[in-house]
């Protein structure tokens, strides 16, 4: 009797193994994280079978494999002559910023078309170079800058930032002029890690008007600031700024306006803007290049210069994020 109790608590334990230790170990993979350098990698299964992307183009709504999908956006986001690292970390971010934006993670998926993840309008959700665009832009040098970019995205297949378990809007843009700008600055909502940091970048550049000229188009964008080419000297002033440097609030004659509704009536590079007179003239003298918030593409170009990985690039501009992988949906 002692034999068949002691049997069947055996069988009973190895059953047991057998039924749950493949899904424990699932889940422990899944939670196990590591340090690589300075950085956090979550140890999390890659998925089995290819992210199917649901990609509006041009009034069809396409399936396509979004590692397919990243290829030409990397293309049309950074310079193929950039260091390896940079656009490893370009891909990431990119691949990151396609699966906040999926339904299948959460995201809210693209307005142009129905069901739609993501588009190929490069004004809408990323840049997006066809194989037509890539061969015009590269020209001679299409296979050479189409292999680097294959390489990034083949390098870092299925690996996104991830903040809580969930992927990041890891946005970027050209240049920061310095620093990186607050996500909260720009539009009023904070991201934990999309916070100011600096950077090795300071791209400048400057637009001139005539003071006539000037009042005219502050006034198109602002009703009622009542400029003249005789009083937009004292009446067009940027009466504070953000942490990172950037113009936040503007008196713009009779109107109190916000640094980034000015930076679009001018058309400048960016916030982060001086306003000098000479003469009759009207100097704005711009830093860094985009919306200035996540990573600045210049700045990753000039960490990658310096011998910093991808992971490292990533880690610096997105504060507290993990690396892991997409889920199979």
């Amino acid at each position: 009797m002692r034999k068949a109790l002691l049997l069947l608590l055996a069988l009973c334990c190895a059953a047991g193994f057998y039924a749950f230790s493949p899904r424990e170990k699932e889940t422990a993979r899944a939670a196990e994280a590591v340090r690589v350098g300075q950085v956090r990698v979550l140890q999390t299964e890659q998925a089995a079978s290819p992210v199917l992307l649901r990609v509006y183009d041009e009034g069809r709504l396409e399936r396509v494999d979004l590692e397919e999908y990243l290829l030409h956006a990397v293309a049309g986001e950074m310079p193929a002559s950039y260091e390896m690292e940079a656009l490893k970390a370009q891909a990431v971010a990119a691949r990151s910023y396609i699966a906040w934006k999926m339904p299948a993670y959460g995201g809210g998926g693209c307005s142009r078309g129905v069901d739609a993840d993501v588009c190929t309008d490069s004004t809408h959700c990323l840049a997006y170079w066809s194989e037509e665009e890539m061969r015009a832009h590269w020209g001679a040098d299409y296979d050479a800058c189409r292999a680097r970019v294959e390489e990034a995205v083949r390098a870092t297949r299925g690996e996104v930032l991830l903040y809580e378990g969930s992927p990041v809007q890891a946005l970027f843009h050209a240049s920061s002029g310095g620093y990186t700008e607050d996500a909260q600055a720009v539009w009023g909502t904070a991201f934990p890690y999309l916070t100011s940091v600096e950077s090795a970048d300071g791209a400048e550049a400057e637009a001139r008007f005539s003071l006539a000229e000037l009042a005219e188009k502050l006034n198109a964008a602002f009703p009622g600031a009542k400029l003249t080419e005789k009083n937009v000297k004292e009446n067009f002033l940027v009466r504070s700024r953000t942490d990172s440097g950037r113009a936040d609030v503007v008196r713009v004659g009779e109107v109190t306006a916000t640094g980034k509704a000015v930076r679009a009536a001018l058309d400048l590079k960016s916030t982060d803007f001086a306003v000098d007179y000479e003469g009759d003239e009207v100097v704005l003298r711009t830093r860094g290049s985009g919306h200035g918030v996540g990573m600045s593409q210049v700045g990753a170009e000039a960490m990658a210069a310096q011998g910093s990985g991808y992971r490292e690039i990533l880690a610096h501009y997105y504060t507290g994020v993990d690396f892991g992988s997409l889920p199979e949906v």
